[in-house]
């Protein structure tokens, strides 16, 4: 059988070469190379595979559950609170802690800058969108891509609560807007213009008690 042994003491090869007997002595391989491969850079690095550039990341950002963080509140009862904002991520995305009171739903809507996922954490939800209408349990998870049209509602007898995150980030001045400027449920105007500035279209009216029932009919029997 035709086989090479390689002797790393003395680095003496028996090769097919090689007569009965003999050996060929031949010379150790140059740091940074193996058996006569030269290595890039990248690979030198104490065979660690880690490149010897400086390597940067931003710190470590924890939220605790019972901290309070920047807390935003509508005069209707929706209620944010900012996880992870955009100076924790980079501008790359937010996470809320939201909560809504019974029978909320928003008006139906898009976003021209962010996609949005929600966490259904406590109550039941509908969702409408041009193409599809479902029930969220808790525990359930949606995302709905930016430019796309959609809306939901909170059903049953308690409010609900989502963990919403947005990416990249920016939606969160959506909330603390309407606190500022202590808007009420009454003041469309003023409300279409905060959304727009936050960089989300008004499209229509919110869900119908008809229409919610619709869905969770829909959603029993599929």
């Amino acid at each position: 059988m035709r086989q090479a042994y390689l002797h790393c003491a003395s680095r003496q090869i028996r090769t097919p070469m090689t007569a009965p007997g003999q050996t060929r002595r031949v010379k150790p391989a140059k740091a940074g190379s193996r058996t006569g491969l030269r290595l890039s850079p990248h690979q030198q690095n104490k065979g660690t595979g880690v490149s010897s550039k400086t390597i940067t990341s931003r710190p470590v950002s924890i939220d605790r559950a019972a901290s309070s963080g920047i807390v935003s509140r509508t005069s209707w009862g929706e209620e944010s609170r900012i996880r992870i904002g955009p100076a924790d991520s980079g501008g790359q995305l937010t996470i809320l802690d939201y909560h809504a009171p019974a029978s909320f739903g928003p008006p139906r809507h898009l976003h021209h800058r962010e996609d949005e996922v929600l966490e259904l954490i406590e109550g039941q939800a509908v969702f409408w969108t041009p193409h599809r209408s479902f029930v969220l349990a808790p525990g359930d998870l949606v995302l709905l891509p930016k430019l796309g049209p959609h809306t939901w509602r909170a059903y049953g007898p308690k409010g609900i609560r989502f963990t919403a995150t947005f990416t990249p980030s920016g939606f969160e001045r959506f909330f603390q807007d309407i606190e500022r400027r202590r808007l009420l449920a009454t003041d469309v105007a003023e409300l279409r213009a905060v959304a727009g500035d936050a960089g989300m279209d008004i499209l229509g009216p919110p869900l119908s008690d008809e229409e919610v029932r619709q869905i969770i009919a829909e959603a029993e029997v599929s």
